[in-house]
């Protein structure tokens, strides 16, 4: 190779290292972008996994507790079934888990693969380029490159050339090594992986086995309170009366205490001569406030999701709205709250701050506390021993009252309902997760 021709290849190879650079740069963000996302994904899913173990563990506590009395109950039915769907949620985590791990390994091989061959290529033209130069451009054939210049301004151009050559074999060098501690990295995090989709293949089937042992005792103790069915329907039919009952009170006075805001609204609007404006006929369906009020009412709203739970630990063993009975079939269960099975002893406590509106028994029911926050309302009931009464101020977390112990049902429960003025709100949707 002549030397014009050797000045005109070595031009550009400059450039090629630059594309070289901008290539490599552009593949390692999107791979790194790539692993931030599935990183965040992972970490959710692990919380998940968490809190569902929490719960499950919260179940088995409670359960335990009353298990010693040795006798099968509807309580004892729903604590179960709310352990399964519980369970069943885990697993479904465990699985979206597994598919996540999958989907990490496959990358991660697809990546290696990848960079081993480009590796390979990069060793190879490497190999190729320090052996052209060691042919043609050793050090007598530079010296005569720079030493055959007609200028000295030539000579010093092709000093530069060279120095770039040079330059562009260690900046090659550097990317070399730069890709295999990368690739070797890759191949560390592959294995890491692995052993992660072990555990949690093993934790999946753990639990998977715990489900069948669950719905196992399940069967067995439906088949059970099945056979003392016409002793529960009767016993179902008396409480739901009773239930009934109880609602239309708690209805009663909360649209009492809604009646008695507006009257004392009006009086003071009549006493401060403030017209009323035909704006203010939205108010009908609202409750006036005080600016004490509103401020509490506007607290109570912003802690949606985030409220204590009424008792110091529990499960809810019964949703709001319509649900099936857990062995009556064909009975349909009206739910204007939660039902919250909890241990034995245990106390009611008020889950925001707020004021006592009402604290009442009815023949057949146990007592019930109405609270009022501002536009809201919570209510407490199967509470054997109140330790509030009526326009007593309380604070978040106080207690209310000792819980019944309800002996035929094997069950300590608070029965929780949530009120928007006279709209009934799931209750569920407000307490906190943890």
């Amino acid at each position: 190779m002549n030397i014009t021709s050797k000045n005109r290849c070595i031009k550009y190879l400059p450039q090629f290292a630059v594309f070289m650079f901008f290539l490599l740069m552009l593949i390692s963000s999107n791979f790194i972008s790539a692993q931030t996302s599935q990183q965040k994904n992972k970490e959710t899913m692990q919380r998940q996994m968490e809190k569902l173990q929490k719960e499950i563990k919260e179940i088995e506590v409670v359960i335990n507790s009353t298990s010693q009395k040795k006798k099968q109950s509807i309580g004892e039915l729903q604590s179960l079934l709310a352990k399964i769907k519980s369970r069943e949620k885990l697993i479904n985590n465990l699985q979206s888990q597994l598919s996540s791990i999958d989907g990490d390994i496959r990358t991660t091989q697809s990546s290696i693969s990848q960079q081993t061959k480009k590796v390979g290529e990069m060793k190879k033209q490497y190999a190729d380029m320090i052996r052209k130069a060691y042919h043609n451009l050793t050090l007598q054939n530079e010296f005569l490159f720079i030493m055959s210049s007609a200028s000295f301004y030539e000579a010093v151009m092709r000093y530069g050339v060279l120095k770039r050559v040079a330059d562009f074999r260690r900046i090659q060098a550097k990317q070399l090594q730069s890709e295999i501690v990368d690739l070797n990295k890759k191949r560390s995090s592959l294995e890491s992986q692995k052993k992660e989709q072990l555990q949690v293949y093993s934790e999946e089937n753990k639990q998977q086995q715990e489900l069948i042992r669950e719905k196992r005792e399940q069967s067995d103790m439906v088949a059970k309170l099945s056979s003392q069915e016409k002793d529960l329907r009767k016993r179902f039919n008396q409480k739901q009366q009773a239930v009934r009952n109880l609602n239309k009170r708690i209805e009663a006075i909360i649209a009492e205490e809604i009646r008695l805001a507006r009257i004392k609204a009006n009086e003071a609007r009549a006493k401060s001569k403030t017209p009323t404006t035909p704006t203010e006929k939205k108010d009908v369906e609202s409750i006036p406030l005080t600016p004490e009020e509103l401020a509490l009412s506007n607290d109570f709203a912003s802690n949606r999701g985030k409220l204590p739970w009424p008792v110091s630990r529990g499960h809810i063993i019964s949703g709001f709205g319509k649900q099936e009975h857990p062995t009556l079939k064909g009975v349909l269960i009206e739910n204007n709250g939660v039902d919250i099975k909890t241990t034995a002893g245990s106390e009611a406590r008020a889950m925001f701050d707020g004021v006592v509106v009402s604290v009442f028994s009815l023949p057949t029911t146990n007592t019930c506390i109405i609270l009022k926050h501002g536009e809201y309302f919570t209510v407490y009931s199967n509470i054997d021993d109140a330790k509030v009464k009526s326009g007593q101020k309380v604070t978040t977390k106080q207690p209310l009252g000792k819980l019944v112990d309800d002996a035929d049902d094997n069950l300590t429960k608070v029965h929780v309902e949530i009120w928007h003025g006279k709209e009934k709100i799931d209750p569920e949707a407000w307490l906190a997760t943890n």
